[in-house]
Order: structure tokens, then C-alpha cells, then sequence
């Protein structure tokens, strides 16, 4: 792809908009393309799945959070972009960086929420600059999908969907409705999904939902789905102003970080009052039912499986390349009938390359495996009714240096940290966030992204809840979540992960239950760095995923040698 070209493109669209400056957000959330390059790779080449910027005749400015700093500035021609960093600067610092007195800012209302907007509405005031929402693409057409929908099996969700669209409408008051935009949140509502994954292992469809107290729910999506016989109403996202003018005009509810401005807007337009949600509607979905938390059991100890013969793989092997791991990683799974495909792009990256946080060896470059080095594997998998993510590093050789094994350590001690608190049901996410940031400070480091996040089931790999310092998301019990704390540097980085269940103990108190068993690098655990709880806790894990699968691979000499050395005591 030619990313001058997309430029000059779009600085060209803005001289026909009559416009100074354009606001690119990640993609068009609404879109049902066939191509999933989001907007911003198009005209940057930056592939990460979270930016923005801000582009005008002479300056092009690209902001990521700190997950993606340096593969942004790797991605991007410095003498074009200049990349910046969030939370450092917000969206209001890129438009002081850029824009002036008296200009034009195009914003799409597709790929803009409506609390973005606000936030820009309030700082042209003081900036004297004025908006202008263009609504059709300022990007070429993209192809759509020829992907149909389809309902789960109820017998796989484990409750009818009736049952899930009756919990959002207890919400309700009389005379109200509620929007829903999070494509985790209407998947799991209704069980949508679609019948072929996207280039990004995405199984859900980029669709709305809108729930009144008593009528029926009317899901707008360009998606076809065949023979609904459901208790909905399904229409193409054309049809939007159409059906909501002929609607009775109630109070609508929204979640304003994540609601495109498009709909806010029509809504007022056509004289609906509009206001933020007070239901944290991602907590529907984060809590799973008996069903869906036996599923998801179930296929985390089959990802551990596949995840222990890539790294007996890479250990054992004389030469590979990253790419042939994901492959042989894959492989494993598809021996399970329930296997879909991966959940996410897996991350396979050896030595240098496991510095970038969001390494993808099929964009980034595909590295050989055939020396010592450190070798990082993040990977997850869609099964028919549950999703995982896990994250192993292990050392290729004997010799892992002082520093990788301290580093390595500290990061299992956070995980240890993590998986063994005890808290009050209802906690807040922010809080067990600091636990598992607790030896990292103590090193004088930190980490800038999320602990962990929420796992779908035959959803989205990243749902509610979220772990991180700003999260204000409460933490109860059937919630199943990943820990994965990591430290980065310039020449690596190491990372684990693992997928957690949080259980009801006694006295409203709740703690966690591990789903992952996958061993940890022996060589590389600092002894004299642990006390005697962690020691205790990394012989009973190790025990426990020796027994799981030592059967298992009882005929595969390779896998069994790396699981018996990676199990041994500490």
C-alpha cells in the first residue's frame, strides 16, 4: 500500500471539503468492509489497533497509547508523521498542535464518539476554530463483505437470549430506551456473529442495537441474516433515521466513549432526548453463566496444550521462523473439533523483536529462530463457544543474562501477586491493578498499558472488565479475565499471561481461580528472589500442569522433556 499516496489523497479531499484540518480516528466502526485496514494504515502505515491524528496541508500527526509508541515510530516516515504519545497528549493537545484560529476541522460521525466530540465542541470554543461533520467517506471505498450472520446455539450461550435482552431492559425506567454500540455487548445480547472471522480474528459484526422498555429490540447491521425468527427486528444501518422518526420518543440511554457522534446526533435531530447511560453495560457480558465458565475452562486447558508444543518447539528446535511457530501453534488446535481460529493476530517474536509490545511477524517482518535469544508468544484462540489469550517468554539456550532472569522474575512475582488475592466482591479494577504493578515499581519501573481485560465467549478477546489505573469497573465473582503484567525495553520485553476466574470465597469476599496451565521458564526464575508463599505456589502450579498433560504427550519426546524440566521444583 502506498501511504504517501493515501495521503495526498486525503490533503486533497480536504481542499474539496473546503476544510483545513481532518480528524482520523482508528477506522469507520460501521462499516461492514470486507478490508479491515483501518483508515489511519491506510494513509500512515501504522497497524496498531488503537490511534488517532490529526492531519492539515503541512503536518501529520499520529498519537498512540503506550503499547504501540515504537511500533508507530517504526511503522511511520518520521519526516512525515510525528508520533506522540497518550495520555501524554489528548486529543485536545493534537488539535493545539495543529490547528489555528479561524480553520476548519472535518470530523467523520461514524468514526468519532460522541464524548470525542463533545470534548473537540468544547475546545474550539476557546480555540475559535469551527467543525464541520462531513458525512460521506473522505477515504476511497472500501469493498464490502460478503459475510452473513448467525445465531449461537443457546445451548452454547447456556440461557435463552430472551433472558439477556430482559436483563438490559430491567434497567430501563418507563419511557426510556437504550442504545447499545459495543459490538461485545450486542454479540452477547443477542448472539450474533459472523459466519466468516475478518483478517483480525474478529467474529463479531460491526452492528447497533436499539432496546425500548416494551417494544421489540431493532438491531441495525449491513450484515444479511437468514431465516431470524428471534424477538427483533433486523435492518440495514440505511434504514436508521427511517425507523427511529416513525419510533415513539422516549429518553434514550448511551454510553458516550464508545457511541459513534452519528447516532447522539440523529436521535436529537429527530427530537429524542439523549443522555449518558448510568448502567455500565459491559458488566452483562463480563459475567458468565455456569455454562459459559465451563466452556471457557475447557478451552483454556486446550490452548495450554498447543501453547506448551510451540514452546517445546522453539526450545527444541535447530531453526524456525516466527511465523512457522503461529503455524505450528494453530496446527495443534485445529486437532480439537470446537477450534475456529485464532483469536487475535498471535504475537511470536524472538529477540529483538519482542521489545515491540503488538509485534505481528506477517506485518513487522518474519525473523529466523536458530540461535539463543528470548523468544515471546502471545496467542489466544475462538473455539465455537469460548475465546482465550494467553502469553508465555521462554529463553532459547542456556545462558539467559541477569537481567532478562530479575526482569522475568518480577514479572511471575506480579502474576503470583495478582492470582492470589483475596478482595472485596465489588472491588474496583484500578485497585487489583496496583497489585500486580507492586514489584515493578519496586524495580523503579512501570508498565504503560492494562493489567488485563475480560475474555468473550466465541466473542471478543478484549471485553469488560478492564485492569488498569483508571478503570472504575467493579470486580465480582464468574468473571473470567486475563493478568498479564510485562516489562519493555529497547533491546526486549517480557510478558505472561494468564487467564483468571473470579470466585465467591465467603463473607463477601472474592478471590481467583487459574484456567491457564502452561509452564513457566525454569531457567529463568531467580530462586533467592522468591519468598516461601510464591515458592509454594509455583510447585503446586507446575505439579498441577504436569499432571494435567504429561499423558498427553507421553508419546512426543520433545514436548514431555520441556514439560517435565519446566515442572521441576524450585
Amino acid at each position: 500500500m502506498n501511504h504517501e499516496s493515501q495521503l495526498r489523497s486525503l490533503r486533497a479531499r480536504l481542499v474539496e471539503l473546503d476544510v483545513d484540518v481532518v480528524f482520523v480516528a482508528i477506522n469507520n466502526s460501521f462499516g461492514n468492509f470486507d478490508d479491515e485496514v483501518s483508515e489511519l494504515t491506510q494513509i500512515s502505515g501504522f497497524s496498531g489497533s488503537n490511534g488517532r491524528a490529526v492531519v492539515s496541508a503541512d503536518r501529520a500527526l499520529l498519537c498512540v497509547d503506550g503499547r504501540y509508541t515504537k511500533q508507530a515510530t517504526e511503522q511511520t516516515d518520521n519526516l512525515v508523521w510525528e508520533v506522540c504519545t497518550y495520555p501524554d497528549v489528548d486529543t485536545i493537545g493534537l488539535l493545539r498542535k495543529v490547528i489555528r484560529k479561524n480553520q476548519t476541522l472535518a470530523i467523520c460521525p461514524f468514526s468519532i464518539t460522541y464524548s470525542s466530540y463533545l470534548t473537540i465542541s468544547k475546545i474550539s470554543k476557546e480555540l475559535e476554530f469551527s467543525i464541520k461533520i462531513v458525512n460521506e467517506s473522505i477515504f476511497e471505498e472500501k469493498k464490502t463483505s460478503d459475510s452473513k450472520l448467525f445465531l449461537m446455539d443457546e445451548v452454547d450461550i447456556g440461557e435463552p437470549k430472551s433472558n439477556r435482552i430482559n436483563k438490559i431492559r430491567s434497567t430501563l425506567n418507563d419511557g426510556e430506551a437504550v442504545m447499545l454500540t459495543e459490538k461485545s455487548i450486542v454479540g452477547w445480547c443477542f448472539g450474533l456473529r459472523r459466519e466468516k472471522i475478518t483478517d483480525n480474528k474478529c467474529v463479531l459484526p460491526n452492528c447497533i442495537a436499539y432496546i425500548p422498555k416494551v417494544e421489540k429490540p431493532i438491531i441495525f447491521c449491513d450484515m444479511e441474516l437468514e431465516n431470524c425468527k428471534e424477538d427483533f427486528i433486523f435492518m440495514p444501518f440505511s434504514k436508521f433515521e427511517d425507523v427511529i422518526r416513525s419510533a415513539k420518543k422516549v429518553s434514550v440511554n448511551c454510553d458516550f466513549t464508545t457511541t459513534p457522534l452519528y447516532f447522539p446526533f440523529t436521535l436529537q435531530n429527530l427530537m429524542f432526548h439523549v443522555k449518558q447511560s448510568r448502567i455500565q453495560y459491559g458488566e452483562f457480558e463480563a459475567i458468565k453463566n455456569s455454562t459459559e465458565v465451563e466452556n471457557l475452562k475447557t478451552a483454556a486447558e486446550l490452548t495450554s496444550a498447543a501453547f506448551i508444543k510451540v514452546l517445546a518447539y522453539v526450545e527444541s528446535c535447530k531453526k524456525t521462523t516466527e511465523v512457522e511457530v503461529i503455524e505450528v501453534f494453530e496446527n495443534e488446535l485445529r486437532k480439537n473439533k470446537i477450534f475456529v481460529d485464532l483469536s487475535f493476530n498471535a504475537i511470536s517474536s524472538f529477540g529483538k523483536n519482542t521489545s515491540i509490545v503488538h509485534y505481528n511477524p506477517k506485518v513487522l517482518g518474519n525473523s529466523s529462530i536458530d540461535s539463543d535469544g528470548l523468544f515471546l508468544f502471545d496467542a489466544g484462540a475462538h473455539f465455537k463457544n469460548a475465546t482465550t489469550d494467553m502469553t508465555r517468554v521462554i529463553y532459547r539456550g542456556d545462558n539467559p543474562s541477569d537481567e532478562l532472569c530479575t526482569i522475568y522474575t518480577t514479572i511471575l512475582k506480579s502474576v503470583i501477586m495478582f492470582s492470589t488475592a483475596k478482595f472485596p466482591d465489588r472491588a474496583k479494577a484500578s485497585s487489583l491493578d496496583s497489585l500486580a504493578r507492586f514489584f515493578v515499581w519496586q524495580q523503579g519501573i512501570d508498565y504503560n498499558f492494562g493489567t488485563g481485560h475480560g475474555v468473550g465467549s466465541f466473542g471478543n478477546v478484549h471485553e469488560h472488565p478492564r485492569i488498569s489505573q483508571s478503570s472504575n469497573e467493579q470486580i465480582t465473582k464468574n468473571m473470567v479475565m486475563t493478568v498479564e503484567p510485562g516489562i519493555y525495553t529497547k533491546s526486549f520485553g517480557i510478558r505472561l499471561e494468564n487467564m483468571l476466574l473470579t470466585k465467591d470465597v465467603s463473607r463477601g469476599y472474592i478471590e481467583f481461580e487459574t484456567l491457564s496451565f502452561i509452564p513457566f521458564c525454569r531457567k529463568m526464575i531467580k530462586t533467592k528472589m522468591l519468598n516461601i508463599d510464591e515458592v509454594k505456589w509455583i510447585n503446586n502450579y507446575n505439579k498441577c500442569v504436569y499432571e494435567k498433560f504429561y499423558k498427553v504427550f507421553s508419546d512426543d519426546v520433545d514436548t514431555l522433556r520441556f514439560l517435565s524440566e519446566n515442572t521441576k521444583e524450585v
